[in-house]
């Protein structure tokens, strides 16, 4: 046999060091697998690969390419030519394997009651011993106290962290940190406590709010704090607090429902995925369509402030809320609640929310120069949606008033607590409770419910409707027509026909 030339020989080498080049490159690639499914009766191309970098990269720039909640996987609609595109798309970073292209395949419909496997809730931390912290004065300075008696292993804790210092005379621990270092002492502390703050005490640091208000969950490695860039969003628009505190419970809700998930990959959802979300909370827990409506607010807002892509939020589904009239008490409920308060603070606050028809935040933060006495008006300062109002004020509601004033003179607010600053939401709830019980009245409701009846009675003395929408400082003449159905005034004065027919 003729031995081969020197440069075919070379060749043959050449080709097969190549081979083994792309051979061993192929290995070092990432394996993007295909397989076939039907997703709504749809026929689907799902892709499962391992957590990689450069292929979600890849993805995040093609939109038709969209995240499954109920595929836990990334998928696009099959059509003629769908997996060559797919295969030309990733050629350069990853192996398309098609070795599982038909197999197993599922059948998958968003409408099924069951849910994925990686949906869970919250869990809740029990068992800590709970500080509330409060301001108060020493020295001439402001600082941050609380009152507690630690057992032995949280005082050695305490006593050697150097951050706090004990006063003796009125038992009071005040936090001595620098206030770079607040935020680790509050983390120390919720540690190790369920840290609550007095009414008085404001912190606007957001990733101390953040610290607090996530305080009493479980937080195992899959869990998902709040972005600190949504909340900062919240607070730049002027968001009150009711609102920052409510969003970010059903934002982190919402975050830590999907297991193995990473806050990348949720912000790369679509409105399918919100919606279904929603879908199984009211299957599982059945939480009330108000409850979800603010849930598909707050989810819209994280998506405006934090998506990465564009989604269309005009899509994503809103519950049908229920029809549900207000409760009311009659006005002879009222008087039996009032003669039962002997407190004259507690009867005037009492009072003068359904004098008034005033929310319970609003009362709470009434000041002495809001009442416009040679008006007869009540001037209600920054109230729901962060609007300013005039709402009347009654001659009764005045004598209370002043009958509490006499023995009382409160320094910031009209109706103060026991030690100064604003009265307390749950004091109020318990006065009206009381009341109630005392008085015999067992119709269902609440301190708001009083806001309820003096609009029903308004609108059964002949009020105007929009008098009192402006009354309630309602933004919609709709919110204000429920009234209409609730006041049985008109519905008494009509004639059935079943008295028309002599029996």
């Amino acid at each position: 046999m003729l031995n081969k030339p020197y440069w075919l020989k070379a060749g043959v080498s050449f080709v097969k060091k190549n081979m083994e080049h792309a051979q061993d490159s192929l290995l070092n690639l990432p394996h993007l697998f295909l397989n076939r499914v039907q997703l709504d009766g749809t026929q689907c191309i799902k892709l499962f690969f391992y957590d990689n970098s450069a292929i979600r990269k890849r993805i995040d720039q093609n939109e038709w390419i969209r995240y499954s909640l109920e595929l836990g996987a990334w998928y696009t609609t099959e059509y003629v030519n769908t997996i060559a595109i797919l295969q030309d798309l990733f050629d350069d970073i990853a192996v398309v394997n098609l070795s599982k292209l038909d197999w197993k395949k599922v059948e998958v419909s968003r409408g099924s009651i069951g849910t994925p496997a990686n949906f869970k809730d919250l869990k809740l931390r029990h068992g800590f011993e709970t500080i509330t912290l409060f301001p108060f004065l020493t020295d001439g300075r402001s600082w941050i106290g609380f009152k507690h008696r630690f057992d032995k292993k949280h005082y050695k804790e305490v006593m050697s962290s150097n951050w706090f210092y004990y006063h003796p005379a009125n038992k009071i621990w005040e936090i001595t940190a620098a206030k770079d270092q607040i935020f680790n002492v509050m983390a120390f502390l919720s540690e190790r406590f369920t840290l609550k703050l007095n009414i008085e005490l404001r912190i606007h640091d957001l990733k101390i709010r953040r610290l607090l208000l996530e305080q009493s969950y479980i937080k195992d490695s899959d869990f998902k704090s709040c972005p600190l860039e949504f909340l900062v969003y919240l607070q730049s628009q002027n968001y009150s607090d009711n609102t920052l505190v409510a969003y970010h419970n059903l934002v982190i809700r919402f975050l830590n429902a999907f297991k193995g998930k990473s806050i990348e990959d949720i912000n790369r959802f679509g409105t399918d995925e919100i919606n279904h979300y929603h879908e199984i909370w009211n299957q599982r827990s059945l939480p009330g369509p108000s409850l979800v409506n603010q849930s598909v607010n707050a989810v819209k807002m994280y998506y405006k402030v934090m998506g990465k892509r564009t989604l269309q939020l005009e899509q994503v589904n809103r519950p049908m809320r229920d029809k549900v009239l207000p409760g009311i008490y009659s006005k002879e409920e009222v008087e039996k609640i009032l003669q039962q308060i002997a407190n004259p603070k507690h009867k005037a606050m009492i009072f003068l929310i359904y004098s008034s028809g005033l929310r319970i935040s609003e009362v709470l933060h009434l000041r002495k120069e809001d009442l416009q006495r040679d008006r007869g008006l009540l001037f209600i300062r920054k109230s729901k949606g962060r609007k300013d109002r005039f709402t009347t004020l009654a001659n009764n509601a005045l004598t209370l008033i002043d009958t509490y004033l006499a023995d009382n003179n409160p320094k910031e607010y009209l109706f103060e607590g026991q030690f100064g600053g604003r009265y307390s939401t749950t004091s109020i709830r318990n006065v009206l409770h009381e009341a109630k019980r005392r008085a015999g009245v067992t119709t269902k409701g609440s301190v708001h419910t009083l806001r309820h009846s003096f609009a029903t009675h308004l609108l059964e003395n002949g009020t105007d409707l929009r008098y009192i929408q402006e009354l309630l400082g309602h933004e919609s003449s709709k919110t204000t027509e429920i009234y209409t159905h609730v006041s049985n005034l008109n519905l008494a004065k009509i004639t059935s026909p079943g008295d028309l027919i002599k029996i």
